[in-house]
């Protein structure tokens, strides 16, 4: 059983793991769809990335408990923050399209 200590860093390493690897999903993101990419982008993807791999841990935590289920789900947790960012950006694409005028030639 691991001690208290022990199991906070290993949640703070893979809350650090999901906001970069949140940031390096949003840079990619942004690239494909065409978007602006700046810090305050990359911050706001990293706090999604932390927000939405807290939020599945409990979730997929309470789903293990029920099912019984004794297997690690950090790649699960990674996947959904990772996904998390990219919708955001998708999001943000639908947003930025949806307001653009448009032209007569279309």
């Amino acid at each position: 059983m691991l001690g208290t200590q022990a199991a906070t860093v290993i949640a703070l390493i893979n809350l650090v793991a999901s906001g970069v690897i949140g940031v390096a999903a949003g840079f990619i993101a942004c690239l494909m769809f065409r978007l602006p990419w700046n810090i305050k982008v990359a911050a706001l993807d990293a706090i999604f990335a932390f927000a939405s791999s807290i939020a599945s841990a409990f979730a997929y935590a309470a789903i293990a408990i029920a099912l019984g289920y004794s297997d690690s789900v950090v790649k699960w947790v990674f996947l959904t923050a990772s996904a998390s960012v990219v919708l955001r950006h998708l999001v943000r694409l639908w947003l930025r399209r949806r307001a653009a005028p448009v032209t007569a030639g279309r």
